[in-house]
């Protein structure tokens, strides 16, 4: 798979953390820490040095005791117990579930979108950011074009707009007229807001803004904090679900808000993605807006993504227990 190129720079290499809890019944479960740079000061060696440093034995309430920091590591522990438990499965009604391509970023996304038109998918997702607005402005017209008939089209900035690129790209948005309409929404096209006033004008702005807004990095390692401004954000919310750290909290938060939400991936090997996937199956909205899980077999090559993950327009979901990912564990065990 290529490195994956955004406006905060290259990302050749992904790290992360698979653990595995098992207790006295002999009942084994596994979970992922995935955190990605930029998001947050977690780690992976930061995530390790914690585990190195607890006990071999601990209680569930024990294992909730990780530091909101390590949020990656907490949604990893928070799923490995769910699996032992045997909860972490899809509901019985959900059969398919619609994904999203990711585009690569500059000119190589014209071609790539036309390539992926013709394996069936009809929603689409361009990172943006990298060049000036009027350069990436005019590929998106050309994108735009190339869209399949109902084809929607999400952009991503991952948070490296200015003030004033933002006012140049809601500019050329408006100066696009009808076709803007196959714009799904543009993603967290601002850095993440610190504190009330700044959440307040970044709201303030994507009221006004002539596309849907969602945010992504700015609600990523969930906290009462940020979930408080999120349930009055005008547009759709990007959730990683690798990244929500508490995942009860979550839960418990996503059933009283009913809110608009898109669920992502982090880039995780199978054990990450069918825990992200049960939990975006869980959600009654879920196949409203299609999963953004465009990146399925980044780990094909490495034996660490399982048949049942296999990429395409859409994901046929599975419940997969442990024992499904022993190999994995063993190739991940053994250092690939």
């Amino acid at each position: 798979m290529r490195p994956l190129v955004t406006a905060r720079g290259v990302w050749p290499v992904r790290e992360g953390l698979v653990v595995r809890l098992s207790d006295a019944d002999g009942r084994v479960g596994f979970g992922e820490a995935a955190p990605i740079p930029g998001f947050s000061q977690e780690t992976p060696t930061r995530d390790y040095a914690w585990l190195r440093s607890a006990p071999d034995e601990m209680t569930p309430a024990e294992l909730r005791h990780v530091p909101e920091r390590l949020a990656c590591l907490r949604w990893a522990l928070f799923c490995a117990q769910e699996m032992m438990a045997g909860r972490l499965k899809p509901p019985a009604k959900v059969r398919k579930l619609p994904m999203a391509a990711l585009l690569p970023a500059g000119r190589a996304a014209v071609a790539a979108l036309a390539e992926r038109k013709k394996a069936g998918y009809c929603v689409f997702k361009w990172k943006i950011g990298l060049e000036s607005p009027p350069q990436e402005f005019s590929l998106l017209e050309k994108l735009l074009a190339e869209l399949p008939k109902g084809g929607r089209l999400r952009l991503d900035a991952n948070g490296a707009l200015g003030r004033r690129e933002w006012a140049a790209w809601c500019d050329g948005l408006n100066a696009l007229g009808p076709s803007a309409q196959a714009i799904e929404f543009f993603e967290q096209p601002l850095p993440s807001a610190t504190g009330t006033v700044a959440w307040r004008e970044q709201k303030r702005l994507a009221a006004v803004a002539p596309v849907p807004v969602a945010l992504d990095e700015g609600v990523a390692g969930w906290s009462n904090q940020k979930c408080a401004h999120a349930v009055r954000w005008p547009g759709p919310l990007v959730v990683k679900p690798s990244l929500l750290g508490d995942g009860e909290e979550f839960l418990h938060w996503r059933t009283k808000t009913g809110a608009d939400l898109v669920y992502s991936s982090a880039f995780e090997t199978s054990v990450g993605l069918q825990a992200a996937l049960c939990l975006a199956a869980g959600d009654p909205q879920v196949g409203r807006r299609a999963l953004g899980f465009g990146a399925l077999d980044a780990f094909a090559r490495d034996g660490l993504q399982l048949p049942a993950h296999a990429p395409g327009p859409t994901l046929a979901l599975r419940a997969l227990a442990a024992d499904d990912f022993l190999e994995a564990w063993n190739r991940l065990a053994r250092g690939i």
